[in-house]
């Protein structure tokens, strides 16, 4: 594969191989690899395994980086914290984000630049790519830099446009780790996000509250009419709302969805019980009745509502 740097003598069969300690290995799933033992069951890695494979996506994250350094207006290359996680993970992903200082490369281009890559395939409204590189699953996310401007534009004159969603994006510039940066944007990006507004936090926590009262409202409805389906939508709305709500009353930016239920423990601004109260709303169907889920999902808003007092910080 042009352009992605392999270990020279060592596949990844053998690096799997090495890390059992002999043990058999057979493919499960997307190119992902699990070891099992003589009676076929699963044998965790040795540690030695892990940090192998942590260097070899780090070098193939830095390869993938320095091709896409060579597309025209490539500005930066960030990797995503889905790539810290153990490739046997499912949420797994060496997950880049491309900003450009103009529109993003055409499919073109951008298929040209990584040839032989396995199950490519892209987004039909965004310029997303997705595909495998040694049986390791990648993403590529292109985003214009003038876009990221005008959010922080917004920020600093605290017009924020609160139906675009969430502060993922903010957050993704704040944690991503550098892999190529040229001309000084990133820098300035950056220290913008480190000293936002008070204003915009509070206006984060309202709009989420609202949101969340909203579907508080549709699950009440969905509760007496016995509509499964538009419970479990509205369910689903109200939790993401909360979580918002949450973590811009602790002044963090959103990480994405599948790093809530790992972010959300440690928030700093948590209701007393909130934790437990969140266990008991999501407890299996058929364990709690709509209508108990329902006032659950009550108290966990009205819990909400000391930290919508404006802070002025």
């Amino acid at each position: 594969m042009a352009g992605i740097v392999a270990w020279p003598g060592l596949t990844l069969k053998a690096a799997l191989a090495l890390g059992s300690g002999g043990r058999s290995w057979a493919a499960a799933g997307e190119g992902r690899i699990a070891a099992t033992d003589a009676l076929g069951l699963p044998v965790p890695p040795r540690p030695c395994y892990y940090a192998f494979m942590k260097r070899k996506v780090r070098q193939i994250a830095k390869s993938l980086a320095e091709c896409l350094s060579r597309l025209e207006g490539v500005q930066v290359v960030l990797l995503g914290e889905a790539a810290d996680i153990e490739v046997f993970d499912p949420y797994f992903t060496i997950d880049l984000d491309v900003y450009t200082t103009g529109a993003p490369p055409s499919f073109e281009a951008r298929s040209a630049l990584l040839p032989g890559m396995e199950a490519f395939e892209t987004s039909p409204v965004a310029a997303v790519d997705r595909f495998l590189v040694e049986q390791l699953p990648a993403s590529i996310h292109y985003i214009r830099s003038a876009d990221v401007d005008r959010m922080l534009l917004r920020i600093s004159e605290q017009s924020w446009v609160f139906h675009e969603p969430g502060t993922n994006a903010l957050y993704r510039i704040e944690r991503g780790e550098v892999l190529f940066a040229r001309d000084g944007w990133l820098e300035e990006a950056r220290a913008a996000l480190a000293h936002v507004p008070g204003q915009f936090w509070w206006q984060a926590r309202l709009r989420a509250f609202s949101l969340a009262e909203r579907a508080l409202a549709d699950l009440g409805a969905a509760a007496h009419r016995q509509d499964s389906l538009f419970f479990l939508v509205s369910a689903s709305r109200l939790v993401r709302c909360v979580a918002s709500f949450l973590f811009a009353a602790s002044r963090q930016f959103e990480p994405s969805d599948r790093m809530l239920s790992e972010r959300i423990a440690s928030l700093p601004a948590l209701p007393d019980g909130f934790m437990g109260q969140l266990d008991n709303f999501m407890r299996p169907i058929g364990e709690v009745t709509m209508e108990a889920r329902r006032e659950i999902a009550e108290h966990i808003v009205r819990s909400l509502l000391p930290l919508t007092v404006e802070d002025r910080r």
